[in-house]
């Protein structure tokens, strides 16, 4: 528990404040370890920062919470408010500062690229590739949060133009049509089907219909098929009706929301307790694109500051920017409102390349959009907190089932993967209330354990997990849950015992497929100092919470095992290519992660490695067209997220 004691007399903070600028820029605020725990930007940066200490109190969290802990702040002047916001925003993903808000799990949203080359190739991702390899520099559409939708868009982009989904290798080395042309979702550019300029013109659509210019390809594409019946070339007519319908399916699931057809992203903001959650509408050509959901917690940050780095994070991160962004007033009580809306507007022209008005209305179509993001916000917000409590109710029956000291809010699982004690890893899921947070799983590999030895394995890979967090000053898990059962259960415990850490245990065991009362029964959950073990059956929601924390861990060390197989194998092949020493060895590894990705790489993927020459690359070719298929299990790469 933080010490309720200011660390700074009110004197002490009253001569700070006083000595901070007028200028515009950057304020840090720090604990007494010089830890960062708050960025902020200000048109003037003594009124900005002496506004969370008014006399008349600020009973918001952050407040009370940062009067506690602050020590020190600096500061950083910059020529105008829209440096300030762009500083703002490189010291929050530099120093990840305590109170400041992060979109930590944009990582996990689908977006849709087209990329670049001939034949540009259509694809999901949840990160913006580099612009090497398959994934040319590209068009970037998204994030999507939903990832049906995301999904939904890229059948419908298929159905509509025909754009390839296959690697370039692939695209290079067929030679009859596959089974997508068959159901009318790709053209088969591999096979010369689609010259390059129609594939273009595709491409350009394309990329109209997802900025939204729906009723645009409409319009042309029936203007095409109209040309092409008057020219009798009804094959092509029959093809372009096929695109018009699949398009005008997309348009007619969406809702008109703006007589005018204009483009517009609406921001509205809803809170409940200490909770909040910005919604941003997309709306594009009219109609109702997409909604965004940026929930975020009022202790961190006020409220105002917190959807100005959203937003910034938001558009930062890819998402699509349009000429008005229409924001809730209420969003901006407080804190520098006009200016930071100025600010904003300034940062996205710069990032747009064109003007951007940023503004706020309370009359009209702009009323009538605002009022229905609210509506949307608050209903999305509520909905949020009903699954939170949903969600905290079966961490209580958890708790009580299993007997816990306390609330079982962050579950860390470990799980291990080996074949005959080759290459044998450990792996960490962990959920915090309830959810999985793949961005804190980790992965070892077992160093000291006798490889044969699983309980071993297992206490090496806890000992690790648990010196690293205090080495850390990382929290500790409120369960640790084991797959495997009893004797992993008493090597663990045997473990804490020793090195004095109090940790609630768990393991969760496959059961035997029997039968029992007619249930079928999966899995087996132990606990130290109980006999008969727990069975998870059907109902038992809370149990089910620990088998897909051992799912998770279990997916994720098969993952990194069949990565580091891969990465062996393709190290064995390669020591017997002249040329290729330790060095290029490690090259090759780290840019293509497995000999079955390197032995589909073409003589330009290879070149893209530092020390390959034409001559070698050639004989690289040669050498793994030689080699048999690879052997099962090596796998591509499997992304840890």
């Amino acid at each position: 528990m933080e010490d309720e004691t200011p660390v700074l007399e009110p004197g002490q903070l009253q001569r700070m404040l006083a000595s901070l600028p007028t200028e515009s820029g950057v304020y840090i605020m720090r604990d007494r370890s010089g830890a960062v725990l708050y960025v902020g930007k200000a048109r003037n940066l003594r009124a900005r920062v002496r506004s969370y200490f008014r006399r008349s109190g600020d009973n918001r969290p952050f407040v009370r919470r940062l009067g506690r802990l602050l020590h020190d702040i600096e500061v950083v002047l910059t020529p105008t408010e829209k440096d300030a916001l762009v500083l703002e925003r490189r010291l929050v993903q530099q120093l990840h500062p305590r109170f400041n808000v992060d979109l930590t799990d944009d990582k996990n949203f689908l977006s849709l690229l087209i990329g670049a080359g001939e034949f540009p190739r259509l694809v999901l991702a949840r990160r913006r590739p580099r612009a090497t390899g398959e994934h040319p520099a590209g068009r970037w559409y998204g994030p999507y949060t939903s990832s049906r939708q995301a999904r939904q868009l890229l059948r419908l982009v298929q159905q509509a133009y025909g754009l390839r989904t296959c690697s370039d290798r692939r695209l290079a080395g067929r030679s009859r049509p596959c089974l997508l042309y068959q159901m009318g979702r790709c053209s088969a550019p591999c096979t010369g089907l689609i010259d390059q300029q129609e594939y273009a013109e595709r491409v350009r659509q394309a990329q109209r219909f997802l900025r939204g210019r729906r009723r645009e390809v409409l319009q042309a594409l029936e203007q095409r098929m109209q040309q092409a019946a008057a020219r009798l070339d009804f094959e092509v007519a029959a093809r372009l009706r096929d695109r018009w319908q699949a398009a005008r399916k997309a348009l007619a699931q969406q809702a008109i929301v703006e007589s005018n057809r204009g483009d517009v992203d609406v921001v509205a903001l809803a809170s409940q307790q200490e909770q909040a959650l910005a919604l941003i509408m997309q709306v594009r050509d009219g109609c109702l694109l997409g909604v965004t959901q940026l929930p975020f917690n009022l202790l961190q940050a006020p409220a105002t500051d917190s959807l100005r780095q959203l937003l910034v994070q938001h558009y930062s991160s890819g998402a699509d920017v349009p000429g008005r962004l229409l924001v809730d007033r209420l969003a901006l009580v407080g804190g520098e409102g006009r200016h930071d809306l100025e600010a904003l507007g300034l940062w996205l022209e710069q990032l747009r390349g064109r003007r951007v008005k940023v503004h706020s209305s309370t009359r009209g179509t702009a009323g009538r959009l605002l009022e229905m993001a609210r509506r949307n916000a608050g209903q999305a917000l509520q909905q949020r907190l009903e699954v939170q409590e949903r969600g905290r109710e079966r961490l209580l029956r958890l708790q009580q089932r299993l007997g816990l000291g306390r609330l079982p809010e962050r579950i860390e699982c470990v799980d291990l993967s080996t074949t005959g004690g080759r290459e044998s890893v450990g792996a960490v899921s962990v959920l915090l209330r309830g959810q999985p947070r793949p961005q804190l799983y980790r992965h070892y590999r077992i160093r000291r354990s006798p490889l044969d030895d699983d309980l071993q394995m297992m206490r090496e890979v806890v000992q690790r997990r648990l010196q690293r967090l205090q080495a850390e000053q990382k929290p500790l898990p409120d369960l640790l849950l084991l797959d495997g059962g009893r004797g992993h259960l008493r090597v663990v415990a045997d473990l804490l015992a020793e090195l004095g850490v109090e940790v609630e245990l768990a393991a969760i065991a496959k059961g035997r497929a029997r039968r029992r009362r007619g249930q079928q029964i999966h899995d087996e959950v132990y606990r130290p100092g109980r006999k008969n073990p727990w069975l998870v059956k059907a109902g038992h929601e809370e149990l089910y919470l620990l088998a897909q924390a051992r799912d998770e861990a279990h997916r994720f060390a098969i993952g990194h095992h069949r990565r580091l197989r891969g990465r062996g194998q393709l190290n064995t092949t390669l020591e017997q290519v002249a040329g290729v020493g330790p060095v290029l060895r490690r090259r090759l590894l780290d840019h293509f992660g497995s000999l079955e990705r390197m032995s589909r790489a073409t003589p330009a993927e290879l070149l893209q490695v530092r020390g390959i020459s034409a001559r070698l690359a050639g004989r690289l070719q040669e050498f793994l067209a030689q080699q048999l298929v690879c052997p099962p299990g090596t796998g591509e790469s499997v992304d840890r997220a």
